[in-house]
């Protein structure tokens, strides 16, 4: 190997990498101290040197509240995301979460594919608007891993059965979020920024694929050490998904943050990631989706307009 090049992807230990997560939901807990929790997350992301958050806020309970509580008191750290559920939230509704603060949209838990017609609106009104959206991509979990569980204990059965009595009979699927969807969603709405939740997890190739030929869409690579893991051993990033697309993500409790950001860099060691590469994907990557930082009215997809409605060197038809 070229000396040279080695030393170009030697890794300096010394040096944190600033940090924009783009996946943490607002901490769970309907019994905790809003303003309390909120604070906690604050000093936890000084300390890992987290300088956005993408905080996701959900229709369940009070969440979306608690996030724009939480964007109204800390604006310069979080970003709010909107919790949307299909089917329920309308383009008036997206334009009052947009008129709260909010600059994006969470969505998980369709009871419909992602690209079903009656979903477009929302999502036209969400480009219309500039807010990014991310969506969950992949199985959707169902509050217990029974990779090393019994699923025959009695215990195990009862913390199960929360998921499978609220969701029994209403012809709830994985199916309705997988990756391959977040295509038509890019196709007939090319300025919409779509960031797509866990790499497609278990279904790699599809996301990959699209994001090598969609501009507009993106992959956060949260899901802990079974996602880590795929990437690593399949080699993902570089031969099959460019740097430029992907997005760090924890999705994690705020006691395992540190660890995610540490494994990553870890497996970004082993993969021999250069520095430039490591910046983009803790935090280049989403600060010019969302166009905060040095990157401010620079890479809003509205800069784009004059491109964007441009004819120059389009094909004569």
């Amino acid at each position: 190997m070229d000396d040279r090049i080695h030393l170009l992807r030697e890794r300096d230990p010394q040096v944190a990498p600033r940090v924009f997560d783009t996946h943490v939901h607002f901490p769970w807990g309907e019994d905790r101290d809003v303003d309390a929790v909120t604070d906690e997350l604050v000093e936890l992301a000084a300390k890992l040197n987290i300088v956005h958050v993408a905080l996701l806020g959900s229709r369940w309970g009070d969440y979306n509240d608690r996030v724009n509580r939480a964007i109204d008191r800390y604006p310069e750290l979080f970003i709010g995301m909107y919790g949307v559920e299909l089917g329920e939230d309308t383009p008036a509704s997206i334009q009052d979460a947009h008129d709260r603060g909010f600059r994006g949209l969470k969505i998980i838990h369709a009871l419909k594919p992602y690209d079903d017609r009656s979903y477009w609106p929302v999502y036209e009104k969400a480009e219309e608007l500039g807010m990014v959206t991310l969506l969950h991509t992949g199985v959707v979990g169902g509050g217990v891993d029974f990779r090393d569980i019994d699923p025959f204990d009695v215990d195990v059965v009862k913390r199960a059965r929360y998921f499978e009595k609220m969701l029994r009979g209403k012809g709830f699927s994985s199916s309705h979020m997988d990756p391959i969807l977040l295509d038509t969603l890019a196709f007939t709405f090319p300025r919409l920024r779509i960031i797509g939740a866990h790499m497609g997890v278990g279904q790699y190739d599809y996301a990959c694929h699209i994001a090598r030929w969609r501009r507009n869409v993106f992959w956060d690579i949260s899901g802990g050490e079974l996602v880590r893991r795929h990437i690593f051993e399949r080699k993902l990033i570089g031969q099959e998904i460019s740097a430029f697309k992907i997005l760090f993500a924890s999705d994690c409790g705020m006691e395992k943050m540190a660890n995610e950001i540490a494994d990553w860099s870890a497996v970004f060691d082993l993969m021999r990631l250069t520095r430039e590469e490591r910046d983009r994907i803790f935090y280049g990557n989403a600060a010019r989706i969302f166009g905060v930082d040095e990157f401010a009215g620079l890479t809003n997809e509205s800069a784009y307009d004059a491109v964007w409605e441009s004819t120059e060197g389009d094909p004569v038809r």
